[in-house]
């Protein structure tokens, strides 16, 4: 069974996502769990964006459209994650609209190895937070 988890910085961005005024982002949580909740590892895993493959982990940029919004997915938004096939997990550690207030429009190398350091002190210290769908 894949376990989904969450470092404190995704847990957050979500969270400012689905507080922003009218709801414009409220949708979120189920598009993640409408793309992720059935699919099993291999397809997690493939057929995405792959920015980093280090042996058995993979980070993924994966696009995530919003039908409430009616944004496809090359306009919605883009949710990073890292897989491991080993352990059968998912850890995700970032999420942002392309349009919106906020819009961002790419993820650095700075940001990327920000949220690796990050992964990586969380996980020494239990500190990741499983991902309930």
């Amino acid at each position: 069974m894949i376990s989904f988890q969450t470092i404190s910085s995704f847990r957050a961005r979500l969270q400012a996502l689905v507080n922003i005024r009218k709801g414009v982002y409220s949708s979120v949580p189920a598009e993640i769990k409408r793309e992720f909740e059935s699919a099993d590892i291999e397809t997690i895993r493939h057929n995405r964006d792959m920015i980093l493959i280090q042996n058995d982990l993979v980070i993924v940029k994966y696009r995530l459209g919003d039908k409430r919004m009616k944004l496809s997915k090359a306009n919605g938004y883009r949710l990073i994650y890292m897989v491991s096939t080993l352990h059968e997990r998912v850890v995700f550690l970032d999420i942002y609209p392309k349009r919106g207030s906020l819009q961002q429009l790419d993820i650095d190398d700075r940001q990327l190895m920000r949220l690796i350091e990050e992964y990586l002190e969380e996980d020494a210290g239990h500190q990741l937070m499983n991902y309930q769908f």
